[in-house]
């Protein structure tokens, strides 16, 4: 009976030690991989406050403000807002400060 539970002994000893191997590989590569990993990167910020420099202006313009304000109901408020942000329209259309 002493060699059979021997035997089980052994058998489970080389699990946990198979498994603690496994376990530390995975640990070491998880550590590189952070380690390793490139520095992130972003874009240049637009400008600060740019779309409220902007829109206090239209509004003091007068008539243009509303014509801005009805371009922003027929074609979507985010995506004109995120176009007028990121610097995309034009200063022909109106001022964008954001694209200076």
């Amino acid at each position: 009976m002493s060699d059979a539970r021997e035997e089980v002994g052994s058998r489970n000893s080389r699990r946990i030690l198979a498994r603690t191997g496994t376990a530390t590989i995975g640990a070491a590569a998880l550590v590189a991989a952070v380690v390793l990993a490139p520095a992130a990167t972003a874009a240049k910020p637009n400008q600060q406050a740019c779309l409220g420099k902007d829109i206090r202006a239209y509004a003091q313009a007068g008539a243009g403000f509303g014509s801005f304000v009805s371009l922003l109901a027929d074609g979507g408020a985010g995506l004109e807002i995120q176009a007028h942000l990121a610097g995309f329209v034009p200063d022909s259309q109106i001022h964008n400060s954001c694209n200076d």
